[in-house]
């Protein structure tokens, strides 16, 4: 009898641990399918409207230093503005292909769907439920990062993702454990340095705990180890950067980018230029502010409506600029009242990780820039952080039993949670519906043919028709291909789509520049008296919201020798090509 009952306790345990297992790889198979679809929905997105619009800004920008890179250009002579590898990755598609704006174009929304996966990853491994794993990549997927900059949210979900999966085991912590944190963590410093400082510190901080959970008395070993081998790997992935740089003679330009960011900032601070209330006031050497942010009083004062044709949503951008900082401040909170319960501190390092990555782009548009464009690039990271707090506030609610101190937890459940769902629909809304970030909006209008010089053929409006067609006439019927021209304040894309170089090493320059570099004029004065370009072009953009932002405003003397000098002038709509005697 006890012989039977032995045996048939024995099976039960193996029909159990069967059933155990199959529910763990029927849960990896969904999982796994998730991803894959977030992913392949994300590329036939993107594929839809990969080829809408010619920003001569910013996707210009990139593509000419990688065009610059590829002809050979050295790297002392150009100013990046971020790592140098994000750009070498650029040249590297050029000698692999030749020049291609499609190329470019694909490298930014394949790193958008790279990020849409991350997100989906990120939320589903801390909070193991698919809903809100789908629902934060659907969020980030359909409306990603700015193209040319979706490195932000890039590198944020990167060291976001591998680090939660670093907190979730940091009591069994080994040196094995962090060789993808560490990895990851160097090849961020590498293309964005400022968020390689916020995640070292979230590194430092897991690798400490690991290192307690040693036991009191083996934890300086265990933090020597742990530590010494994140270093090992973070230098071995930094070797083929600095190498090639040790070889081409810029290896001083890696080391002078990781020290710049905070130095910037500090700089910046100092000087009073954050960004504040956007008044527009210059101070007495032309230099004005950075674009302002909007007041919270637009909440009630300010327009809900828009569109890709004009008209900005001022109270859904106070929205979208404001809110962050109280959804960030709720889920810290929320995170910091898991430590008084002993089943739930254990999540509390992951959920740190997390509050870093929903806050860590924050500074770039909140201090600088607050437009949608900004706004979009730190939205993936934060969206990961709504997702994490509405399944946190969930499991709070399917915790409380129906009781009316349950019911008033649900309630307020409801509550806390309703607002940062809001603002995500408005961020979807508006994102939807106005160009800035890296939607389809983007292709709302544009069905007219355009091409240009290194692969540009793309679908513009009809309005940008004429621009660019006469901007391109211009340019190629005053200069030489190669030839060296200027684009102020800020499209270098011109001088991509027209196979020219450029001159002067900042191409973008607006008011504030004065204010960290007062000699500028001078020099970009002498600069273009020696080298005598055929062609100067020069945008009438307000860059900053203001007045004084326009070029020909604070860069008065510039444009006063360029009157003086040029031989001729082309206008275009809300641009002027001067050209030079040769």
């Amino acid at each position: 009898m006890s012989l039977g009952r032995s045996f048939r306790g024995r099976s039960a345990s193996r029909q159990a641990g069967s059933h155990l297992a199959g529910s763990r790889l029927g849960s990896r198979l969904a999982a796994i399918t998730g991803g894959f679809l977030v992913l392949l929905g994300a590329l036939l997105y993107y594929a839809g409207y990969i080829d809408a619009g010619f920003n001569t800004a910013d996707d210009g920008h990139y593509a000419q230093v990688a065009y610059e890179l590829w002809l050979g250009t050295d790297p002392h002579a150009l100013r990046f503005g971020y790592g140098l590898l994000w750009f070498k990755i650029g040249q590297g598609l050029f000698a692999l292909g030749g020049p291609s704006w499609l190329a470019v174009q694909w490298l930014f929304q394949g790193l958008s769907a790279l990020t849409g996966l991350l997100v989906y990853a990120t939320v589903l491994t801390l909070t193991g439920r698919m809903l809100p794993a789908l629902l934060g990549a659907a969020v980030a997927v359909a409306v990603p990062a700015f193209p040319p900059t979706v490195f932000y949210a890039a590198c944020v979900l990167l060291n976001v993702f591998l680090q939660v999966r670093l907190a979730k085991g940091w009591q069994r912590m080994t040196p094995a454990n962090l060789i993808a944190p560490a990895a990851g963590l160097s090849v961020t410093f590498q293309i964005r340095p400022d968020f390689g400082f916020v995640f070292a510190a979230t590194l430092a901080g897991l690798i400490l705990l690991g290192a307690v959970a040693g036991g009191r008395h083996a934890w300086p070993g265990r933090l020597a180890r742990l530590t010494g081998s994140a270093l090992a790997v973070a230098a071995l992935a930094q070797a083929p950067l600095m190498a090639m740089a040790a070889a081409g003679g810029y290896l001083d330009l890696i080391v002078s980018e990781y020290l710049r960011y905070p130095e910037l900032l500090l700089r910046y601070l100092s000087s009073g230029v954050g960004g504040g209330s956007g008044s527009g006031a210059a101070d007495a050497g032309g230099a004005g502010t950075l674009l302002g942010r909007p007041p919270l009083s637009d909440l009630l004062s300010g327009s809900w409506t828009a569109n890709w044709t004009g008209g900005t949503p001022t109270a859904a951008m106070a929205l979208l600029v404001h809110l962050p900082l109280a959804t960030a401040a709720g889920f810290a909170l929320l995170t910091l009242a898991r430590l008084r319960r002993a089943e739930s501190a254990d999540g509390v390092p992951a959920r740190l990780v997390v509050l870093a990555g929903g806050i860590a782009a924050l500074p770039h548009y909140y201090l600088f820039r607050p437009d949608l464009a900004h706004i979009a690039n730190f939205m993936p990271g934060h969206v990961v952080l709504v997702c994490v707090l509405l399944a946190d506030l969930a499991a709070l609610a399917r915790q409380a039993d129906w009781s009316p101190s349950g019911l008033a937890t649900r309630a307020g459940v409801l509550g806390a949670g309703a607002l940062p769902a809001f603002g995500l629909a408005v961020y979807l809304w508006v994102g939807l519906t106005m160009p800035g970030t890296g939607s389809i909006a983007n292709a709302a209008g544009r069905t007219v043919p355009f091409t240009a010089q290194n692969g540009v053929a793309v679908r513009i409006s009809p309005g940008e028709q004429p621009l660019l067609e006469g901007l391109r006439a211009a340019v190629e019927g005053h200069s030489n291909p190669g030839d060296r021209i200027v684009c102020v304040p800020f499209c270098p894309g011109i001088a991509f789509m027209t196979g020219r170089r450029m001159l002067l090493r900042d191409w973008y320059v607006d008011d504030s520049l004065l204010v960290t570099d007062p000699g500028w004029i001078g020099r970009a004065i002498a600069a273009t008296r020696e080298a005598r370009p055929p062609v100067v072009i020069v945008v009438d953009w307000a860059i900053n919201g203001t007045e004084i932002s326009r070029f020909a405003n604070w860069a008065r003397p510039y444009v006063a020798m360029l009157e003086a000098t040029a031989t001729g002038r082309v206008a275009l709509p809300g641009i002027t090509v001067y050209l030079m005697p040769r």
